[in-house]
C-alpha cells in the first residue's frame, strides 16, 4: 500500500496548522485524499490553509483555538466527532521554541513554553480517547524534538517541555495499547520552518519542510512509538547520551555555536 491509499479516506486532526510543519502536513495529506481538521490561533491563516487543501477535494473543518484554552480545545473535538463520528488520527502539533538563559531566567516565559508545548498536547489529544477507545482503533501522535533526550544550552524551558512531551506520549503508549489505540511520539531534528529563521545558534543538517513531512507521515504508517530525523541528528543524540556530564557540559556549549549575548524569547 502506497502512503497516499494509506491516507486515503482517513479523518485527521492537526494542530499548529497555520505554518510550518503543521501546514505542510495537511497539505500533504489533503493531496493524499485524507479529510482534516485543523486549528491555531490566527484564523485568517488557517482559512489560507484550508482553501488550498480544498483545492485537493479534501474535505476541511478550522477552528481557531489556544490549544491553552482546555475548553476551546474539548469544544473543538465535540464538533468533529459530532459531524464526523470518529476520528483515525490527531497530530498534536502546535508548540512554541524558545530561548531562556539561567543567567538571566524568564519564569514568564518558562510557564508560556510549558503551557503551549505540554497541556496543549494533553487539550489536544485526550478528548478524542473515549472514542478511540470505544471503537478500539486510532492513533494519538505528539511533534517534540530532538531536544527531549538531554537538556540544551540556554534551553532549559524548551528542552524539558520536549522531554515532558516524550515521557507523556510513552506513558499513553502503554495504557492504551491493549485497547488498540496507537500512541507516536515524533521528535523532528532542524527544519526549515519559521521557528527557525534565526541565528541564535548553529542548526545542522537543516531538513526542508516537505522532507519532514513525508519522514513523518512514513512514521505514522509504520505506527513507530518514537521516529527521531533526519538520521544523522538521531546517532548524534544517541551519542550524545552516552556522554558523561562533565564530558557533556563542557562540549555542548561550544558545540552549538550559542552566542553570548543571548536573551530569554520565543521562536
Amino acid at each position: 500500500m502506497t502512503l497516499s491509499e494509506y491516507y486515503r479516506g482517513r479523518r485527521v486532526v492537526i494542530t499548529g496548522a497555520s505554518s510550518g510543519i503543521g501546514k505542510d502536513l495537511a497539505l500533504l495529506l489533503a493531496s493524499w485524499g485524507a479529510h482534516l481538521a485543523l486549528t491555531a490561533r490566527r484564523r485568517e491563516l488557517l482559512e489560507e490553509v484550508r482553501t488550498q487543501a480544498a483545492k485537493a477535494g479534501a474535505e476541511v473543518l478550522v477552528h481557531a483555538a489556544d490549544v491553552r484554552d482546555r475548553g476551546a480545545m474539548q469544544a473543538m473535538a465535540d464538533e468533529v466527532l459530532a459531524r464526523w463520528g470518529h476520528v483515525d488520527l490527531v497530530i498534536g502539533n502546535a508548540g512554541v521554541g524558545g530561548l531562556n538563559p539561567a543567567t538571566c531566567f524568564d519564569l514568564e516565559i518558562h510557564r508560556s513554553t510549558i503551557e503551549i508545548n505540554c497541556l496543549g498536547l494533553a487539550h489536544t489529544l485526550v478528548p478524542y480517547i473515549p472514542s478511540m477507545l470505544a471503537r478500539k482503533s486510532g492513533h494519538l501522535v505528539g511533534v517534540s524534538s530532538l531536544a527531549a533526550f538531554r537538556g540544551r544550552p540556554r534551553a532549559a524551558s524548551y528542552s524539558s517541555a520536549k522531554a515532558q512531551q516524550g515521557v507523556f506520549l510513552e506513558s499513553l503508549r502503554m495504557d492504551l495499547r491493549p485497547h488498540g489505540i496507537t500512541v507516536s511520539a515524533i521528535h523532528p531534528g532542524f527544519v526549515v520552518t519559521p521557528m527557525t529563521e534565526h541565528t541564535e545558534f548553529r542548526m545542522p543538517f537543516m531538513v526542508d519542510v516537505r522532507e519532514s513531512s513525508l519522514l513523518i507521515a512514513k512514521a505514522i504508517r509504520a505506527k513507530k512509538a518514537r521516529y527521531l530525523y533526519p538520521w544523522q541528528m538521531r546517532w548524534l543524540v544517541r551519542a550524545e547520551g552516552l556522554l558523561p556530564c562533565a564530558v557533556y557540559d563542557w562540549l555542548l556549549p561550544r558545540a552549538s555555536g550559542m552566542r553570548d549575548d543571548v536573551k530569554p524569547r520565543s521562536l
